[in-house]
């Protein structure tokens, strides 16, 4: 019977633990026996317990409890990994812990105890009697075999300076990372006006010719999970819709590019097409952008159309006009 309890109790302390590592927010004892159904009493010893470990840390303010994030689990590496993006939106100033702590939903003293390991790794750096954390410049050796390896990078690199110099308009190379699109490589327009992204910067997949021509040729399972997981929401006042996503995406499987209008940023226009796989899998997007006074939507079709036939021409997996609106792979 006692080893039974202790069982019980055991699953318990790791079900409190599993809900903080989960929530952005500290809860209360009561929340936390509500969402668990257990009773306050059992709740309370286990919080107590796990305090005293050091798991949790209970704010005096309010009483509410934290995840310290001293396990090495999931949660722990979710809120790093928030720590250093919070971070990176403050290069080059820093900000301090407390900033940090808001836009990542932690409590400031969760928040010093995840920095201080990063910081012992090289991620992150701490100016000397001073509370501002600092993204440090190791994150960089993160992207060196992208930018040194990167096979489709190398191929395509000719191309991209053949086209910047033939249009004098930017182009980029663009990467999927989760229901994401990455830029990894950027040629800016020389014009006064232009439209260039900096290399890094992350944007919906649902939005822009680069993201929709990346999803318009993953299976098409793999592209229904996308927009039936991800909250689609608009960034300019094109308004993004399910139906009319599902109906474009055919579109561009069909004919084999993509173009955009003001979708990302006001005022913007874009063409891209996906450097594919032997497979038809797609690794990468190749992309013209300018603004839209400088273009029309029949430039864009026509720039369309010399993206496929450029790619083709430098054998790199080629991106054909599919017959039907079924997914090649």
């Amino acid at each position: 019977m006692a080893n039974s309890y202790q069982l019980q109790t055991l699953a318990r302390a790791l079900d409190v633990l599993e809900l903080l590592e989960r929530t952005s927010k500290p809860m209360s004892l009561t929340e936390i026996a509500e969402v668990l159904g257990e009773a306050t009493a059992i709740v309370y010893r286990i919080l107590h317990t796990l305090e005293n470990r050091g798991y949790l840390y209970r704010r005096p303010e309010d009483k509410r409890y934290s995840y310290t994030g001293r396990s090495t689990g999931a949660g722990a590496v979710s809120r790093a990994v928030d720590l250093l993006l919070a971070a990176a939106e403050n290069v080059p100033g820093g900000a301090p812990a407390e900033q940090l702590a808001r836009r990542v939903g932690l409590d400031s003293r969760v928040t010093e105890e995840i920095l201080i390991p990063l910081r012992e790794k090289g991620w992150v750096q701490q100016e000397d009697g001073s509370d501002q954390w600092h993204l440090s410049h190791t994150v960089m050796a993160l992207s060196r075999p992208f930018l040194n390896r990167d096979d489709t990078l190398l191929r395509i690199r000719p191309l991209m300076e053949r086209l910047h110099a033939d249009t004098r308009e930017t182009v980029s190379l663009f990467h999927r990372a989760g229901d994401s699109q990455v830029v990894t490589s950027v040629l800016p327009s020389p014009h006064p006006v232009r439209y260039a992204l900096d290399m890094g910067s992350t944007l919906p997949l649902y939005l822009g010719a680069a993201g929709k021509a990346m999803m318009a040729f993953l299976p098409e399972s793999e592209a229904e999970a996308l927009i039936r997981n991800h909250q689609i929401t608009a960034l300019t006042r094109y308004v993004p819709k399910t139906g009319a996503l599902r109906k474009e995406l055919k579109t561009i499987r069909r004919r084999g590019y993509a173009i955009s209008n003001g979708e990302r940023v006001e005022g913007a226009s874009a063409a891209a097409v996906p450097v594919r796989r032997e497979d038809g899998y797609p690794v990468a997007v190749l992309g013209l952008m300018m603004p839209s006074f400088r273009t029309s939507d029949g430039e864009l079709h026509g720039l369309g159309e010399r993206l496929v036939k450029e790619l083709n021409l430098l054998r790199i997996p080629p991106v054909q006009p599919q017959s039907s609106c079924s997914n090649a792979n």
